[in-house]
């Protein structure tokens, strides 16, 4: 009685595990058919939000076969190498065989004086400077009359030079210009006009070279007196 007893209950018990199974099995499949659900509900409704390309242009199918056609690739297209390097004046000049004959866009202060160009008519040349706090740079710049005209202020003493922004083809070595390292510049724009600031007059530092200059001349005096009185 006891066998058939424990024989029963071990029954029971698998008929319990195949039921949990299946249940497990049955909810599992349930939530699989509700992701696909859901990911096909979601394709369609942004399939039938979103416009069709045909008609996004204001004259429908007719423009979008007109864009197609402009938009056909040239195969004898040379490729745009005017690429614009954003850098330094440092920066050039490190790694100068780099941006030989590349379209580069520097700035800094304007100093010294504005040369004519006399192999290029109508052009002047301007010194382009760009101090840091470990080192400083300068490179001369071929502007044309307009773009020279721009610079209101040179760099010297007692001025600040205009920032000015130079975009250009670097030469390493120019050999229109005597192999000199120079920018070509096509385009130039202000950062800062630049501003002069002469020296103040302050009597104060004046002072101690006064007080100095009275102390020489009681000193002087006190020595013709003290020789006279030896006599």
């Amino acid at each position: 009685m006891r066998l058939a007893s424990v024989r029963r209950h071990s029954a029971l018990l698998r008929a319990a595990v195949r039921a949990a199974y299946a249940t497990v099995s049955a909810c599992a499949a349930i939530r699989a058919c509700t992701a696909v659900f859901a990911s096909i509900a979601v394709c369609v409704a942004v399939s039938c939000l979103a416009p069709s390309t045909a008609f996004c242009a204001e004259g429908g199918p007719s423009d979008s076969a007109s864009y197609k056609e402009q938009n056909v690739v040239d195969p004898t297209q040379r490729a745009d190498n005017s690429f614009i390097y954003d850098t330094t004046i440092n920066t050039v000049f490190d790694q100068a065989a780099l941006y030989q004959n590349k379209t580069i866009q520097v700035y800094g202060e304007v100093i010294g004086d504005r040369i004519v160009a006399d192999e290029d008519q109508g052009s002047y040349w301007i010194t382009l400077t760009e101090t840091s706090e470990e080192d400083s740079a300068t490179i001369s710049v071929l502007l044309s009359a307009e773009q020279a005209d721009q610079i209101e202020h040179y760099g010297r003493y007692g001025v600040t030079g205009t920032t000015l922004q130079v975009r250009g083809t670097f030469n390493q070595a120019c050999m229109e210009h005597d192999g000199l390292p120079d920018i070509h510049a096509t385009s130039s724009a202000v950062l800062s006009r630049g501003s002069e600031h002469p020296d103040e007059f302050e009597p104060r530092e004046f002072v101690p070279g006064v007080i100095f200059v009275l102390l020489g001349v009681a000193l002087l005096a006190g020595f013709y007196y003290a020789r006279e009185r030896l006599r």
